[in-house]
């Protein structure tokens, strides 16, 4: 048994078996067992279950939506950061997002905080669009049909097929182009 774990390492470890077996794979004594501590250190640490889910899916939010949008948005040229963007989506977690979306069909809480991300990753993505495609009700077509591009690969392929997903994203990538030449933006 470890010793000294992080909180860290119990939200990568929930991850991967998440992604693995679904949440009904994400039980505290699999997660202890497969970090080598004991549910002891897992209850000083969160508290109880209801605890450690809030503070899972937080990490997945700052890790996989707050943080990809910190890295997008160091780009001054918004064709940049619609390119990073894209790079970075294919680098998502997929199979753990499927089984986060999955979960949230029987769980309030992690419906709750999967809604939020999904309205995060709309408003970043909405603003994206909208730096190179001024109309905005252009731009919000563009940034729903980017969301649902994501969602939908997740939840139709598995696993993500990382190149099949690039070459999905590279036609979207074109068509928000093409729509920001039609005004003469690009």
């Amino acid at each position: 048994m470890r010793l000294v774990v992080t909180r860290e390492e119990y939200f990568e470890a929930a991850m991967r078996l998440l992604a693995s077996g679904g949440f009904g794979d994400l039980k505290i004594g699999r997660l202890c067992k497969s970090i080598g501590v004991t549910s002891g250190s897992f209850y000083n640490y969160f508290g109880n279950w209801d605890g450690f889910v809030v503070e899972l899916l937080e990490y997945w939010e700052a890790e996989q939506t707050a943080r990809i949008v910190k890295m997008t948005n160091v780009h001054d040229d918004p064709f940049d950061r619609i390119a990073t963007m894209k790079e970075l989506a294919t680098t998502v977690p997929h199979e753990t997002e499927a089984a986060i979306r999955a979960w949230g069909n029987s769980n309030a809480t992690v419906a709750e905080i999967q809604k939020r991300v999904d309205g995060e990753r709309y408003e970043a993505l909405r603003n994206l669009v909208l730096a190179v495609v001024p109309d905005k009700d252009r731009a919000e077509i563009l940034a729903v049909m980017g969301i649902t591009l994501l969602v939908g690969i997740q939840q139709w392929r598995t696993p993500v097929d990382p190149k099949e997903f690039h070459r999905l994203l590279d036609e979207y990538e074109a068509v928000i182009v093409t729509h920001s030449e039609a005004i003469g933006e690009h």
